[in-house]
């Protein structure tokens, strides 16, 4: 199996280019990643194949599979919802976007995506008022969770877990013990990972009719040997979760753990199609 997984930002809309509006890098990734050879699979798919691969040493079903799975971050309503931007007009959604690829050829499997959400209501209102100009911008309500359920019910998205509050280090209080931000590695006991993890899924899974996908993606790719090799491996069934991902930039190889489960960060780890190639020819 070779596989891939990949990471995009809905409300990086800095300008009208590849490099600076991951809309428009999204559209164009999507018909170079098949026009590549590789079949682009729900998230759950593709840790299906690298769990029966772990357990039988080969590529999954006895042959070779290229796969890409797709991923957002954050959770704001850019995922699921176009958007007239202030200067560069109407911005068409992820979802959309995934929805125009998958009708735009006989034959063409549809192609789904996970949406990782920050949980807390509080926190994702404070995060539009601390988003302002740059190469990041959320609107006053971007950071709702009504779009959740209704992305769910098209066919194109899944609501996952991107923790409680992400730490953000512009929120007043955070979940945790000793007020860490920016740095989810300093989540290292079971009191402060229940605060960002457990509590997260529980809302998500309230908010979306107990449909809240089995993953987490690390605020900031950050992780550390508590939560790998302790929290996430010892607490499965309560925390309703079978892997969790980060941004350490490489493919997903045979020998990777569950709980640490590598995707590429689009406008970090590639910002041209030609970058993104060399990384599909390198997995």
């Amino acid at each position: 199996m070779q596989a891939v997984i990949l990471a995009y930002h809905s409300h990086h809309m800095e300008g009208a280019g590849y490099a600076s509006n991951d809309h428009v890098a999204l559209a164009q990734d999507l018909e170079l990643i098949v026009a590549s050879g590789f079949d682009i699979v729900p998230l759950g798919e593709l840790v299906d194949a690298f769990d029966m691969m772990k357990q039988d040493g080969k590529a999954a079903g006895g042959r070779a599979r290229r796969l890409v799975a797709i991923t957002f971050d954050d959770g704001p309503e850019y995922d699921a919802v176009d958007y007239r931007h202030p200067t560069l007009g109407l911005q068409r959604s992820f979802l959309r976007i995934l929805e125009d690829f998958s009708r735009s050829g006989p034959g063409r499997a549809r192609a789904c995506a996970t949406s990782f959400v920050i949980a807390s209501p509080e926190a994702r209102t404070a995060m539009e008022s601390l988003t302002g100009a740059g190469p990041y911008s959320l609107h006053s309500g971007a950071m709702n969770d009504r779009w959740w359920s209704s992305a769910i019910d098209s066919g194109y998205l899944s609501i996952a877990n991107h923790s409680w509050d992400h730490l953000h280090p512009g929120l007043a209080r955070v979940a945790h013990s000793r007020q860490a931000r920016a740095d989810f590695s300093q989540v290292d006991n079971v009191a402060d990972a229940d605060a960002q993890v457990l509590a997260a899924q529980r809302y998500i899974d309230e908010r979306t009719g107990g449909r809240a996908a089995p993953f987490f993606a690390y605020p900031f790719g950050q992780y550390n040997a508590f939560l790998t090799g302790e929290y996430f491996a010892s607490n499965t069934v309560q925390l309703g979760l079978r892997a969790a991902f980060t941004v350490d930039g490489r493919p997903v190889r045979t020998h990777e753990d569950v709980w640490t489960l590598p995707r590429y960060s689009c406008g970090y780890n590639w910002t041209t199609p030609a970058q993104l190639l060399e990384i599909l020819k390198a997995a």
